[in-house]
């Protein structure tokens, strides 16, 4: 939500990523990332979207494979959580992550889940921001098969739609109607499937975890830190919780229990802290 973190972190591409095939020639990462307008601007975008978040960094040693973990809880259809920024102790902008339905896409079983940022508050009379996602997983590994996205972010627009064929490590990118391709490995999430991916997984306080993530139009490897547990009062009541941090000093808590909540975020900006705070849990 609110993006918290891609823009503020050095991305460490995957090793298998050598090229990227784009409409009749060929780009290197750096030359594609630089005819992206996402990838210049330090906008709203880094402070707007899952705010988690476990953005890229460098990969810290003894690291285990998250997608190897064994899963810990279940996805719960018609989860609806709404969040609310500040930054400054300023409201900066809300955001609404839910789980709509399971359905059937592309003949796989998979959940429909959706992301919809917006900025808000004096913030929002300032800077105009508006991000909606969407993600078909898979309901058996919880793997994306199609993200697509939309951007408002002042006077840029952009529209992005992503397929992943999981089964032989390629990602079909088009954004603005400019089509890429990505080898890939197995199991690669997007900026809205991790989310539900990390909430499934058995976390171990102490361990240092790593993940793919196909992020700001390439794949790159997250860590994530699980620290400690934490007794937080939220919204929801007093919550006993996990306590996760990136390299960076980004922090998120998880509920430490079988529906795994995020209920706060923290993430270091240049100026300040912005803060995520769970405000409501609709059920539908």
């Amino acid at each position: 939500m609110l993006n918290y973190g891609y823009f503020l972190f050095r991305p460490r591409p995957l090793p298998s990523i050598g090229h990227i095939k784009q409409t009749g020639k060929t780009l290197n990462s750096h030359q594609h990332s630089g005819q992206n307008p996402e990838y210049m601007t330090n906008n709203l975008t880094s402070i707007l979207e899952f705010f988690f978040f476990f953005c890229a960094s460098i990969v810290i040693a003894e690291t285990t494979s998250l997608l190897e973990n064994e899963n810990y809880t279940s996805i719960r259809v018609g989860e609806e959580l709404i969040y609310k920024a500040k930054f400054a102790g300023l409201v900066a902008g809300k955001q609404i992550i839910a789980i709509d339905k399971k359905t059937k896409f592309n003949n796989q079983k998979v959940f429909q889940v959706r992301s919809e940022s917006q900025s808000g508050g004096l913030f929002g009379k300032i800077y105009h921001f508006l991000d909606h996602k969407k993600s078909y997983i898979t309901t058996e590994k919880l793997f994306p098969i199609r993200h697509t996205k939309y951007i408002e972010d002042q006077d840029y627009r952009a529209n992005v739609e992503v397929d992943f064929d999981q089964r032989n490590g390629q990602i079909y990118y088009l954004k603005n109607k400019k089509s890429y391709e990505f080898s890939s490995p197995v199991g690669i999430q997007d900026e809205l499937s991790m989310i539900f991916f990390v909430r499934t997984k058995k976390l171990e306080i102490g361990k240092h975890y790593q993940f793919p993530l196909f992020v700001r139009g390439k794949p790159q490897y997250v860590t994530l830190n699980v620290n400690k547990r934490e007794t937080l009062k939220t919204k929801i009541g007093q919550k006993r919780t996990i306590a996760l941090e990136t390299s960076h000093g980004h922090r998120i808590w998880l509920t430490d229990d079988n529906l795994r909540i995020p209920v706060r975020i923290e993430a270091k900006l240049r100026f300040g802290k912005l803060t995520g705070t769970l405000e409501k849990i609709n059920l539908r």
